[in-house]
């Protein structure tokens, strides 16, 4: 029997998007809305004890994803002021990822008796460029020991921040103490605490940054970075298994419609095509075709009349 429609919270498609997204905070945000019929940043924000630049950033994902405003679909049902909320109970964010607050003798002590972590600090000094403070070595020992990371694993991850900071800011600035645990309780969430996952990983990111600079060629991004939410709809572009040679055809049939640059309308498009499952220009012609498309011997007046739109842009331009 069908599952009652009531208890149904949101669609397989949302659920299909969210997975895909990998984003706790988005899917955390996404649910609260729907069962809250809400929109009031601030009331979410006390009601989830997210932050309100975390919360912005789980708004602007959802948008990207086509989630916002809330599908019709999505149940809303408002709690009533005397229904119990287990929103509102949730733990403070980090949980078991905050590391416990060691004392100088204890990081003293484990450097003594374990040599892996001493070649863990050893290696975080030449990394830094300079001597490591006590909350610096709290904060090794906390990855090292809380979050259970083995030695080789952090020293792959202490060389991947070090690389991305001079990829990012040039020779002059070394990473701290704190990018690598906030690089490392990521690692941990994402489930990359192994070498061979590690590798994987790095690898994936350097791959990803070598496709970069072809895809700001394509969306004509000239001297500069991309901005946050630029880099968020690309990684997500990337996610979804397009290369740069479709993302700059997206980024002109972008322009072509909406005489600019739009990264919301140009995900709507590479959305249409990541649903239809075509990944190639070659398919993406062959295939992306209207519903409903007339016959060829059809005269063209007839196939495209006035207000009908003849093909996916002006669809995607309708929404």
């Amino acid at each position: 029997m069908n599952e009652p429609e009531e208890k149904k919270l949101i669609s397989e498609r949302a659920a299909d998007l969210l997975i895909g997204l990998r984003d706790g905070d988005a899917a955390l945000v996404y649910l609260y809305l729907c069962r809250r019929g809400m929109t009031d940043r601030d009331q979410a924000a006390r009601d989830l004890y997210l932050p309100k630049q975390r919360l912005s950033e789980a708004f602007e994902r959802l948008e990207m994803l086509g989630l916002l405003p809330l599908a019709e679909e999505a149940p809303v049902k408002p709690v009533s002021a005397a229904e119990p909320s287990d929103v509102s109970a949730s733990p403070l964010p980090g949980g078991k990822y905050e590391l416990p607050d060691y004392t100088a003798a204890e990081v003293r002590s484990r450097q003594e008796s374990d040599s892996a972590f001493s070649a863990l600090i050893a290696e975080a000094q030449l990394i830094m460029g300079r001597p490591l403070s006590t909350p610096d070595l709290i904060k090794l020992l906390g990855i090292y020991d809380h979050l259970d990371l083995p030695p080789e694993v952090m020293m792959e991850l202490m060389n991947f921040v070090a690389d991305l900071y001079r990829w990012k800011y040039g020779e002059r600035r070394r990473p701290s103490a704190r990018a690598f645990e906030l690089e490392a309780r990521k690692w941990v969430e994402h489930g990359i605490t192994d070498f061979e996952a590690a590798e994987l990983y790095i690898r994936k990111v350097r791959d990803r940054r070598s496709q970069e600079g072809a895809i700001k060629a394509a969306m004509k991004v000239e001297d500069r970075d991309f901005t946050d939410t630029e880099r968020r709809y690309v990684e997500q572009w990337l996610d979804w298994g397009f290369g740069a040679e479709v993302i700059a055809f997206a980024y002109d049939k972008t322009v072509t419609k909406t005489r600019k640059f739009s990264p919301a309308y140009m995900n709507k498009i590479l959305m249409n095509w990541h649903e239809k499952a075509l990944f190639t220009i070659q398919d993406i012609q062959e295939k992306d075709r209207p519903i409903g498309k007339r016959s060829s011997s059809a005269p063209e007046s007839a196939a495209h009349p006035a207000g009908d739109p003849g093909n996916v842009w002006d669809t995607v331009n309708m929404i």
